[in-house]
């Protein structure tokens, strides 16, 4: 659904809608009828100021980075890629036990769980065994053959970090070692180690089981035995709403979350790293390790069904992404505070180690505010805000995107997978990541240079200026609110192109209007449209153009209101509710001109599937598509429907790309600067 006084134009979005205002949208409909509010255009000056400002205002600098506190006493080396000199290993840990035993309690994890009688016994069964016997990794021959990887070079200049983490893991049980090189299995693999940042200054260190190619263990094993299933920002936003404003809100935190299931003794060769000249083995779930998040997520699900069973708590209520478990409840419920000691009793009576509370961002009781997913929520302002620090790195990572050339692939993953973490909450977000998806499939390559071509860099000037307006300020949306029961609908059909019969095109009626518009030659011709189909036969950007006709060529009688189509074509309408399509430029850039054409109106829109010809409605489109006249005004006789004799005109934009059919990704600003001739259009008018 489109909040129609979100204004896409220049690929940006002026975010000034319904989402942000504090009387809802029906009461504006039912206070002012057709057109546009004055609220609406107040709003919309209000954010376009806003939206400006952020434009033009320099990003403030980077903070520096968090001074790194080690937690062991370790002599500082000068090179780490050299072997440390042998009086080093005097003050490290030593740690010869194999293999280690996980920290839950199958046989208390047993009991709780047979007690609910609601927890998944195929599951339970396999943690169990994970539990008992150690998680057995997956890797399949001829992958598990010795083989020898390089340490990246992220780890020897995190050098002094990474040695302090191994020294823990190993004072905690979590690795073997240290030891000489002749002390390693026969048969072990030896992967390299890399690292990634964590916000407290030190490292998280990954076992790269991706190589070396051919050889890898994570070649071996198939991500399908393992699956995962993470919650999302739009199923935290509906929890929220269930829950209502003013509700409150927690975080429970898994502390070393891999480390909580070991694995199996078969497979610890497999896990062999070294570091300054000794040889360790990882003997629990590790980073890097395509089925770490399947092993570990099973297990955290299991206790999670005995936590809702035994608090009560409504599961809708509740997501879980990997080690995070967050929770909501209306205000004046004591629910929430039942499951959150809930939490904490079972954890702690099975041997789970939670993160502590006095870090807000890992873990918090119940609670008006607080991060979830990475995002800062207020449900007494209900407003949702992205933590200071967090913002202004992908700030500055967004404006490398405007501003470079190229980037490398892994830089584009980190900050696409953020961009699409915050999508639900942007207004027209998800008509704005067309680009930055394909960037993020350009290559399987981490190191390859993506090139950031003119489309992609206005998406993420679009994500630029977006989230600083956004927020700390925008409202906390609703993913699954629905249009009103008194919304106009519009029925909307196309046909094929056809050189036989060249009347087809695509047609749309409604209350008191119609419109059609043959389709030109190339598409009646099939010209290609260089992805191997032809122009004649993408269905789904061709029933697509039935919504942008209506609402285009209707403008007038649509304007400001809540508008409902019915289309008949079930990937049209997906395409429309995803924002884009990841094999169509045609449909995602007709879906960006319905957003945008919708906002300049301050309309809300929404597209639903229905069968073909399944009423009056889709009857009359249907002939309008197939250019049958006749039947039409024969339907309309029969019909509920009161129609004038002419049609609307289609405008000249839409006349231009029916004729030269394009991805053409500014056609929304072409119709609506076309419109602004004659109907007041916000950001074109005011």
């Amino acid at each position: 659904m489109i909040n129609g006084a979100n204004l896409i134009a220049d690929a940006n979005i002026y975010l000034l809608g319904h989402h942000f205002l504090d009387i809802p949208c029906f009461l504006l409909q039912r206070k002012f009828g057709q057109g546009i509010s004055e609220e609406v255009k107040t709003n919309f000056k209000a954010w376009h100021k806003r939206w400006q400002e952020a434009s033009t205002t320099e990003l403030v600098p980077l903070p520096l980075p968090k001074t790194f506190r080690a937690k062991h006493n370790l002599k500082a080396l000068r090179d780490y890629r050299r072997p440390a000199p042998p009086d080093f290993w005097n003050n490290f840990p030593v740690n010869l036990s194999k293999p280690a035993k996980s920290l839950v309690s199958a046989d208390k994890l047993e009991a709780m769980a047979l007690s609910v009688g609601t927890v998944d016994k195929q599951m339970l069964e396999k943690v169990l065994f994970d539990l008992r016997f150690g998680a057995k990794i997956g890797c399949k021959s001829p992958y598990r053959l010795p083989s020898r990887a390089t340490n990246a070079p992220s780890a020897y200049e995190d050098g002094e970090k990474v040695t302090d983490a191994i020294c823990d893991w190993v004072k905690k049980g979590f690795a073997f070692g240290p030891v000489d090189k002749d002390q390693v299995p026969a048969g072990a693999k030896l992967s390299g180690i890399m690292t990634r940042s964590k916000p407290d200054g030190s490292v998280r260190i990954i076992l790269n089981l991706s190589s070396p190619a051919g050889k890898a263990v994570n070649e071996g094993i198939s991500s399908e035995d393992f699956p995962t299933t993470m919650s999302s920002t739009s199923k935290w936003l509906r929890a929220l709403n269930k829950a209502g404003r003013f509700c409150l809100i927690s975080k429970c935190d898994w502390s070393d979350a891999y480390k909580h299931v070991a694995v199996h003794h078969e497979d610890l060769h497999l896990q062999w790293f070294s570091w300054l000249g000794r040889y360790f083995c990882e003997l629990c779930l590790v980073f890097g390790c395509v089925s770490s998040a399947g092993i570990y997520d099973r297990l955290a699900k299991v206790v999670l069904q005995i936590i809702l069973h035994r608090s009560g708590m409504d599961p809708s209520m509740v997501i879980q992404h990997l080690d995070d478990v967050c929770a909501a409840a209306p205000a004046g419920s004591d629910a929430l505070y039942r499951f959150d000691a809930e939490y904490f009793n079972v954890s702690e009576a099975l041997g789970v180690k939670l993160a502590p509370r006095d870090d807000p961002k890992k873990s918090f009781g119940p609670s008006t505010s607080g991060v979830v997913l990475g995002v800062f929520y207020d449900t007494e302002a209900w407003t949702w805000a992205m933590p200071e620090e967090k913002l202004l790195r992908l700030l500055h990572d967004l404006k490398e995107v405007v501003d470079a050339d190229s980037m490398q692939q892994e830089r584009v993953w980190s900050i696409v997978g953020k961009i699409i973490n915050v999508k639900p909450l942007v207004p027209g977000g998800h008509y704005n990541l067309y680009h930055l998806i394909k960037a993020n499939s350009f290559s399987s390559d981490p190191k390859v240079g993506v090139p950031l071509d003119a489309d992609l860099k206005r998406q993420a000037w679009f994500w630029l200026t977006a989230l600083q307006v956004c927020s700390g300020k925008a409202k906390i949306p609703d993913p699954d609110r629905s249009l009103p029961a008194w919304s106009v609908d519009v029925f909307t059909d196309a046909a094929g192109g056809s050189w036989r019969t060249k009347g087809q095109g695509v047609g749309a009626v409604g209350p008191g209007f119609w419109v059609i518009m043959p389709w030109g030659r190339a598409i009646n011709a099939g010209r290609p449209t260089g992805d191997g189909r032809k122009l004649d036969r993408i269905m789904s950007a061709l029933e697509l153009m039935g919504p942008l006709l209506a609402l285009s060529a209707a403008a007038k009688q649509l304007r400001g209101k809540p508008v409902r189509f019915h289309v008949d074509n079930a990937g049209s309408v997906f395409i429309f509710k995803k924002g884009y399509s990841s094999s169509c430029k045609f449909s995602t850039a007709i879906v960006a001109a319905i957003a945008s054409v919708a906002a300049g109106l301050g309309c809300t829109v929404d597209l639903v599937k229905i069968t073909r010809c399944s009423n009056d409605g889709a009857n009359l489109a249907d002939a309008l598509s197939k250019g049958a006249m006749s039947r039409f005004w024969e339907l309309v006789e029969d019909s509920d429907f009161i129609l004038p004799l002419e049609p609307e005109v289609v405008p000249g934009p839409i006349v231009c790309w029916a004729t030269n059919p394009q991805p053409d990704f500014d056609l929304g600003e072409k119709i609506l600067r076309h419109l602004a001739g004659e109907l007041e259009v916000l950001g074109h008018s005011f």
